[in-house]
């Protein structure tokens, strides 16, 4: 399993491409970044889309998702709590990201905690980690933990959108993720790559929780 990165330097999003090598099969995590990118690498790599996972359903995640979806037919999943919500978004919460309407897909797939998907022959657990929203998930797969808004290197996701709690997330932060293997590596939706241990020893943000 490879996991190629892509990063939005306007919202600083992180988009993940999870890549079969043996299948050429690939998975999206999230999709806050141009189309082209995602889509001109699985062309010049041959690789097939098989589905797009999505962390949470804030707009700088989904930017391209509508493209993306109908460019290679994978389908979509979301907490359905979450899909729920992008059903009736504000528009000034679009304003406030500089976006004057936000195309989705027809149809998301529904996530549920502790769910496990196959998927580009790769098993993904889905973590129901709300507090940055209240459908935010995690997804684990082979020692990576893909994280979302969840969690970062030294910090956390804020928690003044609607659906969000500080409460909620420290408490999913302490049963989901502090609950991992030290070495377990997290892959955020924004800033740099980190490791459970550090967080644990040296985010000024979970202490003591």
């Amino acid at each position: 399993m490879d996991v190629v990165t892509f990063s939005d330097y306007g919202f600083g999003s992180n988009t993940y491409l999870v890549v079969n090598e043996d299948s050429k099969e690939a998975v999206l995590v999230d999709a806050g970044v141009e189309a082209s990118q995602v889509l001109g690498y699985l062309d010049e790599h041959g690789l097939e889309l098989k589905a797009i996972l999505l962390t949470h359903g804030h707009p700088d995640h989904l930017l391209s998702l509508k493209e993306i979806a109908d460019a290679t037919g994978a389908p979509s999943y979301m907490h359905e709590e979450d899909a729920r919500l992008l059903a009736h978004i504000p528009p000034m919460l679009l304003r406030m990201l500089g976006l004057e309407k936000l195309e989705l897909p027809e149809e998301f797939l529904p996530l549920e905690d502790g769910q496990e998907l196959e998927l580009a022959g790769i098993r993904f657990k889905v973590l129901l980690t709300p507090g940055h929203s209240g459908g935010s998930v995690c997804f684990l797969t082979d020692g990576v933990l893909f994280a979302g808004d969840l969690i970062f290197r030294g910090s956390i996701g804020r928690t003044d959108f609607p659906g969000g709690s500080m409460q909620t997330l420290l408490r999913s932060v302490k049963e989901k993720v502090f609950s991992l293997p030290s070495d377990t590596r997290i892959l955020p939706g924004h800033m740099d790559a980190t490791v459970v241990g550090w967080e644990k020893r040296t985010n000024p943000f979970l202490m003591g929780i």
